[in-house]
């Protein structure tokens, strides 16, 4: 019950922000950091106690809800997702810290933000394709609702356009499910699909291809994207962790758990446009952020360039590159999560976002400014954190597979590093711009408090990196099986 038990609780949370009417703003932060610490622990405890066991699917529950269709209640969880329903627990918990932005209607946010940790941590878990398209669908209201409601005054665009692409690829996803647990018995359930069970070749292309569509928009790849900017930037702080921590992530677990192993004569076809398309998001994204100049709108660019290794590690269809995928999904969100973070510290100490404007923070903001400095050499990949790791491995594994986009993605390290020390230099390390800047406080305990657990991972997991990868290889082992049978 433990796994039902993580993934419900937030409704405690939910309901206690409902019943806090009346309540002083310090009462409500409290309790609602006190609830988002809980699915937290339980996963921690989950990860001590069964951590040798979840390679394969483990912890489940589940009984048939309409058992005519094959559809059930079905959750588990396996070496795929735990890595990333452990961050939708931590950046939950990180949000709750890290909204000391939100003035307006507390209780309102932090009950909608529970409602979208519920959908995030049920995703992760989903062992039935119906259950999983409804967590899927959970989190696209809420996130609507926190960026259009608490976001800057661009924030209703934003959030219609957030609604608009994320509506349609959720249509797209959909289709292809009820045609593959149609075509399969009727049945839903993950494990009993079974590698596409009985379905000819032809036919599996036809079910992946609205799959593969609806979850490359959720990514986003390019040109699919063109809704992350204004969302990204629209957004408060506390939205941005959990947008760029984990939404994207809900496309890329999807193709990992769900068209890879359950449709791979029907993915095949397409794993060499993905591999491209991952490339694409590589170069497309360095070139771009290199020519922004609002920070915020920079690392949200560099987001769309990790987001392209996770793809080619996909697409490569080995155990090097998916492992490397499977993990740099939890990696970038520690990193995204704490680039945003600072850049909202910085944005309220200076007043703006603008490049230009900025200069030589370090002096003043010695703690923001080092750990920008850290979050910024773990997006370009330096040894010793975490993201190294995880993109060697996609680099590798693509170059196995793909030798020409392998080369280019590692072409596309090169360039990220080019904007992003052009940023740190900018920013950090330049000259001072501006004489009020030599008045800007650095981030306070309680900004600390979000960003150091996200550093400490990120040097954690890029010294050893066992932690995760055992975790997550022997299920990694089974879908790269499937694709090499394919």
């Amino acid at each position: 019950m433990i796994t039902t038990i993580t993934i419900f609780f937030p409704l405690v949370g939910l309901i206690l922000m409902l019943l806090l009417r009346n309540t002083d703003e310090r009462t409500i932060r409290y309790s609602a950091l006190g609830v988002a610490a809980v699915p937290l622990l339980l996963v921690t405890y989950i990860y001590l106690r069964h951590g040798d066991n979840l390679g394969v699917s483990s912890l489940t529950q589940g009984f048939d809800w309409v058992s005519s269709l094959g559809v059930g209640y079905r959750v588990g969880l396996d070496g795929l997702g735990f890595g990333m329903f452990f961050l939708s627990a931590l950046l939950t918990l990180i949000a709750v810290i890290a909204s000391w932005d939100v003035r307006e209607n507390l209780r309102q946010y932090y009950a909608i933000l529970f409602v979208a940790e519920l959908g995030m941590l049920g995703v992760f878990a989903a062992q039935d394709l119906i259950m999983f398209y409804i967590f899927f669908e959970v989190t696209l209201i809420p996130m609507y609702l926190l960026v259009g409601i608490w976001g800057d005054e661009n924030r209703r665009p934003a959030a219609i356009k957030f609604f608009i692409y994320t509506f349609f690829g959720s249509t797209m996803m959909l289709a292809g499910f009820l045609a593959l647990g149609i075509l399969s018995g009727p049945n839903f359930s993950i494990e009993a699909l079974n590698a596409g069970g009985t379905l000819s070749r032809t036919a599996q292309i036809a079910v992946a291809a609205p799959i593969l569509l609806g979850l490359l928009i959720k990514v986003p790849a390019v040109p699919l994207h063109s809704w992350l900017l204004d969302v990204y930037v629209s957004s408060p702080t506390s939205t941005n962790v959990m947008l760029s921590g984990i939404l994207p992530k809900l496309g890329t677990y999807g193709l990992i758990k769900i068209a890879l192993p359950l449709l791979p004569q029907g993915v095949e076809p397409f794993l060499p446009a993905i591999a491209a398309l991952g490339v694409v998001n590589i170069i497309y994204g360095a070139f771009v952020a290199f020519m922004q100049t609002d920070l915020k709108a920079l690392v949200a660019y560099s987001s769309i360039g990790t987001l392209g290794f996770i793809l080619l590690g996909i697409a490569s269809g080995n155990v090097l590159g998916i492992n490397g995928a499977v993990m740099q999904q939890v990696t970038h969100g520690l990193y995204s999560a704490l680039l945003f973070i600072i850049v909202g510290i910085i944005a309220a100490r200076t007043g703006t976002r603008r490049i230009s404007k900025l200069g030589g923070l370090a002096g003043r903001m010695p703690w923001a400014g080092g750990l920008l400095a850290l979050g910024a050499l773990a997006a370009m990949g330096v040894p010793g954190l975490a993201v190294f790791v995880s993109e060697f491995m996609t680099i590798m594994g693509g170059f196995m597979t793909f030798p020409v986009q392998g080369t280019l993605a590692a072409v596309g390290i090169l360039l990220g590093a080019m904007y992003i020390l052009h940023m740190l230099r900018r920013v950090i390390f330049g000259p001072m711009e501006r004489p009020t800047l030599a008045e800007t406080t650095d981030a306070g305990p309680v900004e600390m408090a979000a960003i150091v657990p996200l550093a400490l991972l990120l040097l954690l997991l890029g010294i050893f990196p066992s932690l995760l990868i055992n975790v997550q290889e022997p299920a990694v082992e089974l879908v790269a099986a499937v694709i090499g049978g394919s």
